[in-house]
């Protein structure tokens, strides 16, 4: 098929991206010399595709919703802690096919900036690999690899932002206006006077929204960190270069791209510049453009929002039809609200936040998961509890400090880009954060289990496509020898980013983990869920207790050190016997074929 007959096929797409472009540009642009040059990217990006990339899109475009099934699961890592190289992660694909993995986040995978690089995601090449891990053609022999093991490869595609020396910064920086106009660069007054609505990221280490960069002349929007550049988005040659850079990268064997900081993508006057309508236009843009050259790939939107805000990530019903937006959102609200139960031993907050993440449109998903590369951030949340709590921040700076070992928690965590009057995030591994760390008998250990399994329990019965951070299976402690590497002793979140160490995967934690999660993925296999969780029980005489629909099943979690007497009786998948009268502290039941 060629490039202009891939097109012709795909009118529908073609009249969606072009919507977005008319909104996001028409008032000020020639929208149709826009057009013809985003279809001469189309269609050289379609031509290049290679042939195996093509079948994959005709499987797909078959069966649109082939992501949400109940066994998708996957798995996220950085390279280097995982294997060292991306050569080495082929090595350890049967690792990942054992424990029915079916997609792979390589984190920070592209080339990034010389030194401090925000743990990668300051993108200094989006279309090479960091050296130090291989090449392109390193991750296309991984994603053949991957494919046999029907994996698909995830990459970042960092959209909000370059680091300070990506060639289009440099170019900038030597006055070259045409890329100057990438960026946005203001009078360090106006800076100032926007400075005031805008809320900030990193208020300790990276405090502000804007870096004065004499070579600019002026201040440069700098979201993150001073070298992150933000990127200017209402100029159209950035829409035009990020849909070639995405279709490139999709063409080496790129399934799914996380959208990293979406919320962020535009700019207004006046406003706190997140969750703006044109950062949905842009993203529903990008969605459209792999539609047409590149079905097979999947976007995901990293969008660390309240559970309120995040809907519009899937897209939206504009008057004359479904806007489809990201195939897949983080569920982030759901995984800080499983650690806020273990704290509080209350399953108010999970249930509020599975209530509130039904309706999802078809072929869509959440991706779940229990702990990730990044902080327990409190922010987002607080804003879902003001619709339950009257004094949020209390209540979750009462959890934040329980898991930061406050107290006779169990817990150790470590606060993250906190002061005396900010609530941030909260850093550990999950079994750190668990108790694992801190357990000295075998019944404190046995308690450490148990919330972990609880947690991976709430991320998979949940329906989404749940996902494991690197060492969780293994019971990875928290690692403190970051403090003496000076490139990363500012960052805390290095804190639950240790190595891989492959010597555990036999031992007797990671066998019990192990255990624990393969019946549990089992479970959910055998009861057809996925897709939106489903609330079943909250009852308030028992305030541990949550039930979840998962397929024909009732998932049944004690959040609680006490035991809770049981309504519903059947069979557990989980050990095949008859579930008992009383749920234990701590346990978790699967009964099968009990349905709401």
């Amino acid at each position: 098929m060629s490039g202009s007959d891939g097109i012709a096929r795909t009118g529908r797409h073609t009249t969606t991206l072009r919507r977005q472009l008319n909104r996001l540009y028409g008032a000020s642009h020639d929208i149709n010399a826009l057009w013809a040059r985003i279809e001469t990217v189309l269609r050289d990006r379609l031509a290049a595709r290679p042939a195996v990339m093509r079948e994959l899109d005709a499987a797909r475009v078959a069966d649109p919703g082939w992501f949400v099934a109940p066994d998708m699961i996957g798995y996220s890592t950085y390279v280097d802690g995982f294997a060292g190289t991306v050569k080495g992660v082929m090595a350890h694909v049967d690792h990942l096919d054992a424990m029915g993995v079916r997609y792979l986040h390589l984190l920070a995978l592209l080339k990034a900036r010389a030194g401090d690089s925000d743990g990668g995601f300051a993108v200094a090449d989006y279309l090479s690999v960091e050296p130090a891990l291989g090449t392109m053609a390193d991750v296309e022999r991984l994603c053949e690899r991957l494919r046999a093991s029907r994996i698909s490869l995830c990459v970042d595609l960092a959209i909000n932002h370059t680091a300070d020396d990506h060639v289009w910064a440099l170019a900038a920086r030597a006055g070259d206006p045409y890329y100057r106009n990438f960026y946005l660069v203001l009078d360090e007054a106006d800076a100032g006077r926007r400075e005031a609505l805008l809320p900030q990221v990193f208020p300790t280490t990276a405090p502000g929204n804007f870096t004065v960069v004499p070579d600019m002349g002026g201040a440069v929007w700098t979201t993150f960190y001073p070298f992150q550049w933000d990127l200017n988005w209402a100029n159209p040659d950035v829409m035009v270069a990020m849909i070639d850079t995405m279709l490139a990268l999709a063409n080496h064997g790129v399934e799914a791209f996380r959208l990293d900081s979406t919320a962020f993508l535009w700019k207004e006057v006046g406003t706190d510049c997140r969750n703006l309508p044109p950062a949905h236009y842009i993203v529903r843009a990008l969605r459209s453009a792999l539609e047409i050259a590149a079905p097979a790939t999947l976007l995901k939107a990293e969008a660390i929002v309240p559970t309120a805000f995040v809907p519009p990530y899937f897209g939206a019903d504009e008057g004359d039809g479904f806007e489809p937006e990201c195939h897949l959102v983080y569920n982030n609200s759901l995984m800080v609200a499983g650690w806020v139960a273990l704290a509080e031993q209350s399953a108010a907050l999970p249930a509020a936040i599975i209530e509130a993440s039904g309706g999802l449109p078809s072929n869509a998903n959440w991706l779940t998961y229990a702990r990730c590369h990044d902080d327990i951030g409190w922010g987002a949340v607080l804003r879902d509890l003001r619709e339950i709590d009257r004094a949020p921040e209390a209540r979750m700076a009462a959890a934040a400090h329980f898991l930061e070992g406050v107290g006779d928690s169990w817990a150790r965590g470590e606060s993250f880009q906190a002061g005396s009057s900010v609530l941030h995030g909260t850093n550990g591994t999950m079994a750190s954060l668990a108790g694992l760390e801190s357990a000295t008998t075998d019944a404190e250990r046995e308690a450490a289990f148990r919330r972990i399994a609880l947690l991976n329990a709430l991320a998979i019965a949940s329906g989404g496509l749940a996902t494991t951070y690197m060492g969780d299976e293994n019971g990875a402690l928290n690692d403190r020898t970051y403090r003496t590497n000076p490139d990363k002793a500012h960052e805390g979140r290095w804190l639950h980013r240790p190595a891989m160490v492959w010597a555990d995967i036999g031992d007797a934690v990671a066998v019990r983990i192990g255990s624990d999660l393969s019946r549990l993925r089992a479970a959910r296999i055998a009861s057809g869920g996925a897709g939106a969780p489903v609330l079943l029980t909250r009852d308030d005489d028992t305030p541990g207790l949550l039930g979840i629909g998962c397929g024909r099943d009732r998932v049944l979690l004690n959040f609680s050190d006490s035991p809770v007497p049981l309504a519903e009786y059947g069979i557990d998948r989980l050990t095949g016997q008859a579930c008992a009268a009383t749920l234990g502290p701590l346990h978790i039941v699967w009964l099968a074929g009990v349905q709401a």
